[in-house]
């Protein structure tokens, strides 16, 4: 079995955080997106993944190169022209086209036990089965009707067994779908679920476990409060410094410093006198933080500097980014030296 990872799109929704990395490297507490997705597939032997790229292809294979790390081999699909899921699918088709494989978008973030759902698509005899989350923020997002023997219905109805949920963005797909697609730019949707629905042959998994569509910037923040504030299985990285208190060995901390959980502080960090980080403050690998300042409910990017004095509440620093003495940012995303408001958080 195969693992693709849909890495190509824009992350149009993510702007400006975007605007100079790709989506899958959005750092969510202090790992990149994809990464955190390479590590929920390693345990299930997928030794062959794939990743289609398209924005900043170079910067995802210096990330993750051949995949080694993962105990996988990771070949490259690039697309100089957007194809669409279907279309990506298509690209790729004859190297998918012996077994089952699993599909993944990199703008997700689940702790999600996917043998469960492999073993019911393999039960259920299905051509596709998505596996699905009822997030409770799901007003925003398309909800799809399940029958109880966990077939997709394209129908209106009123059962009360009919369960409804919300499509993580991983699926299970037999090699079959493949001849489904045509050439070119092509929506998974229309091409195949739509279809498959219709015929019966399309499966949903309600799994159990942590998930959210970091698509948006609210959803982003949020996934990281979620992370450090022990509400996922997803591991988080640094020494355990009280119930929820991460923090590198090689972080230089003021004994001044009043932290209040829960706090995540990377590699190389420093955070001069009188500084109060927390609660819920993500501090990338070799940020410094200078005295006096204010860190609540934000992530900081890696090597962001912030100056003396400064407060920022609900608001993310991307990359290198210096913030002047004596700010007060609050909701806001600063990047490239512009404090853009984010008003919906």
């Amino acid at each position: 079995m195969r693992a693709f990872l849909l890495a190509a799109g824009l992350g149009t929704r993510l702007r400006p955080l975007t605007g100079t990395i790709p989506k899958a490297l959005v750092p969510v507490a202090n790992r990149p997106a994809i990464i955190r997705l390479l590590e929920l597939l390693q345990p299930y032997n997928f030794r062959e993944t794939y990743i289609n790229l398209h924005f900043l292809p170079e910067d995802i294979k210096d990330v993750i190169g051949g995949g080694t790390e993962w105990d996988m081999r990771v070949h490259y699909s690039f697309e100089p022209e957007l194809l669409g899921t279907g279309g990506a699918i298509r690209k790729i088709g004859r190297f998918l086209a012996d077994d089952k494989f699993i599909l993944v978008n990199t703008d997700v973030v689940t702790d999600f036990d996917i043998s469960k759902a492999i073993a019911f698509h393999n039960e259920t005899g299905a051509k596709a089965t998505l596996i699905m989350a009822d997030p409770a923020h799901s007003e925003e997002l398309e909800r799809i009707s399940v029958r109880p023997d966990g077939k997709v219905t394209t129908l209106a109805s009123s059962d009360p067994l009919i369960r409804n949920g919300v499509y993580s963005g991983i699926g299970i797909f037999e090699p079959s779908i493949i001849g489904m697609i045509p050439q070119g730019y092509s929506s998974l949707l229309h091409a195949v679920l739509i279809p498959l629905a219709a015929s019966g042959e399309l499966y949903a998994y309600f799994a159990d476990g942590y998930w959210n569509d970091i698509g948006t910037i609210e959803r982003y923040l949020q996934t990281n409060m979620d992370i450090i504030g022990g509400k996922t299985r997803l591991p988080v990285y640094g020494r355990l410094i009280g119930d929820t208190v991460w923090m590198d060995e090689s972080a230089e901390i003021d004994l001044t410093v009043q932290i209040e959980e829960p706090v995540l502080i990377g590699k190389g960090v420093s955070v001069d006198r009188g500084a109060t980080i927390g609660p819920y403050a993500v501090i990338g690998d070799g940020c410094s933080v200078g005295p006096g300042c204010t860190i609540s409910h934000s992530v900081l990017w890696n090597n962001s500097q912030i100056g003396a004095q400064v407060t920022l509440d609900n608001s993310i620093i991307a990359d290198a980014n210096k913030i002047p003495s004596c700010q007060r940012l609050n909701r806001v995303i600063f990047q490239g030296g512009v404090s853009e408001p984010v008003f919906n958080l």
